[in-house]
């Protein structure tokens, strides 16, 4: 193996005039949430960029959860894209039944839920000469007694035969409203005629209505790896930064999916944002149970006391989860750098809430002392989120990622690594390649130095470089080194190039400590 040094006097404009394209120093946060919602497609991340998105496809705010409130949070604090993955538990589609002759055509909702209003008519409008043709209208409504017409889905000169380019089957393939629900019968469903001459077309409505199911269970919020459910179907987005699952009214999710939602964002290199349990009703419980807590890990954070809308003493007696509402102003500050931090302008909530609980000094010494972040009361009105603490243990993990600054940084150079150089392992046998791939890194890091992202006085003391090109060019090792607590104290990682792709693993220490010698 060969290891060559990196100049770190290379400059960006050596950089451009190779057509390198730069790392950017700043991108936008995209926050994750998962958990139940009023409608909407199940275990399929939708990406949205505000609330009105996400009321067209998930609906609105309902009883039975807070994610609705917590996207919405995200957004009025800052929030610019998010990503939501809806799970449930044994809920059950609408369905609609059409007569075809002596037989029936079975349609249900595409999506499972109590708010699926869905209705149909047939009609043979331009097809009267062709018996195997109907036209087929969809559409959604707003409530079950509502005539507000939400999404309508048209189908014109649909055949009931698989040989026909208008199969029934193929086409209901693309709805967003419906499915088939059995096979198809052998003639064209009956029409829905006016129910007098010069009225419009008849609808009907869902025959059988659907359910919105049981409570979450863990296993709902984790799902699986070999079907994309839950927690999994996230590798189907683009990488997210920040992770919120929050929790049911006065339902906690268990310890369970708290160690798998860390440890997925162990490996997908974010942040979750867990919300406390129930029980924190008084700052004195909150500071008993942290003693005693079971969650820790440097891959979260939590807050405390809960918030809600000022005024809004009835429907939230016990308050609303704050982890959209810390993850907006998380997105807010991210706009400056990762590294920055929550400032108490940027960190505030908005005027219009308030948290719930009043903590005195000492109990907010107490919490930061255990990873948790306080909502305390700021100049004027304002509460503020204060701490800026992951969740790691002193007792047992690292005090090096207490701070969560320093923890998202380092998440956040890893993460843009991973992305800008992706299809390094296309061009391994090109020594071009290898020295354009040495110039991006090293202004990338550059960059980080002189925004005082990393730690030191001079570049050497504030990251470390290495190429480690193998002797058959099947595989390249790059070896990234930062300083995000003291100079020339370098957390490194291994980027490994090879014919499937990029890993990155924690580089060994031994091997560490040598190259910085």
């Amino acid at each position: 193996m060969a290891v060559e040094p990196i100049d770190f006097s290379v400059d960006d404009t050596a950089g451009k005039r190779r057509g390198i394209h730069p790392i950017p120093l700043v991108k936008r946060t995209l926050t994750a949430f998962i958990g139940r919602t009023e409608r909407g497609p199940v275990n399929e991340p939708i990406a949205l960029s505000s609330f009105d998105e996400y009321r067209r496809f998930f609906g609105s705010h309902v009883t039975f959860s807070f994610v609705s409130y917590a996207v919405q949070h995200y957004f009025l604090h800052g929030g610019q894209s998010a990503v939501v993955v809806r799970v449930v538990n044994r809920a059950t589609r609408a369905g609609i039944e059409l007569k075809a002759g002596d037989e029936t055509l079975y349609l249900q909702a595409r999506h499972p839920g109590s708010q699926e209003h869905l209705r149909v008519s047939i009609d043979y409008d331009g097809v009267e000469y062709d018996s195997s043709r109907f036209n087929l209208v969809v559409q959604r409504l707003r409530g079950a007694q509502s005539q507000l017409v939400e999404d309508q889905e048209l189908y014109p000169r649909l055949c009931m035969r698989a040989s026909d380019d208008r199969y029934i089957v193929d086409a209901l393939q693309h709805s967003a409203l419906l499915r088939l629900s059995a096979p198809v019968p052998g003639q064209r469903p009956d029409a829905t005629p006016p129910k007098r001459p010069g009225e419009p077309m008849s609808y009907l409505a869902t025959s059988t209505l659907g359910s919105d199911g049981s409570e979450l269970t863990d296993y709902d919020i984790i799902g699986s790896g070999r079907e994309g459910t839950g927690l999994f179907a996230l590798l189907r987005t683009e990488p997210i930064d920040l992770l919120c699952i929050p929790p049911a009214p006065h339902r906690d999710l268990g310890i369970t999916s708290f160690v798998a939602a860390e440890r997925f964002c162990e490996r997908q290199r974010c942040m979750l944002i867990w919300d406390p349990p129930w029980s924190w009703d008084t700052s004195a419980a909150a500071v008993r149970g942290v003693r005693s807590s079971l969650y820790a890990s440097h891959n979260a954070l939590t807050y405390f006391p809960r918030i809600r809308r000022r005024g809004d003493l009835v429907r939230f007696a016990g308050g609303l989860p704050a982890c959209g509402a810390i993850a907006g102003l998380l997105a807010r500050s991210d706009a400056g750098g990762v590294w920055r931090g929550l400032t108490d302008e940027i960190g505030a909530l908005q005027t219009s809430f308030t948290a719930v609980e009043e903590l005195a000094a000492k109990d907010i010494t107490v919490l930061r002392r255990f990873g948790v972040n306080t909502l305390s009361r700021g100049p004027g009105s304002h509460y503020i989120v204060e701490g800026k603490v992951t969740l790691a243990d002193p007792g047992r993990m690292s005090n090096a990622w207490r701070k969560l600054d320093r923890r998202r940084t380092l998440f956040f150079v890893l993460n843009q690594i991973v992305v800008a150089t992706r299809s390094v392992h296309r061009g391994l046998d090109d020594r071009e390649t290898v020295r354009n791939l040495e110039f991006q890194l090293t202004a990338f890091l550059i960059g980080l130095f002189k925004q005082g992202a990393l730690v030191g006085r001079s570049a050497s003391q504030a990251f470390l470089l290495r190429v480690v090109d193998t002797m058959d060019d099947s595989q390249l090792v790059v070896r990234v080194g930062v300083a995000l607590q003291r100079p020339g104290e370098f957390v490194s990682y291994d980027f490994t190039y090879g014919p499937s792709g990029c890993t990155v693993r924690p580089a060994p220490a031994l091997e560490a400590q040598q190259l910085v010698s």
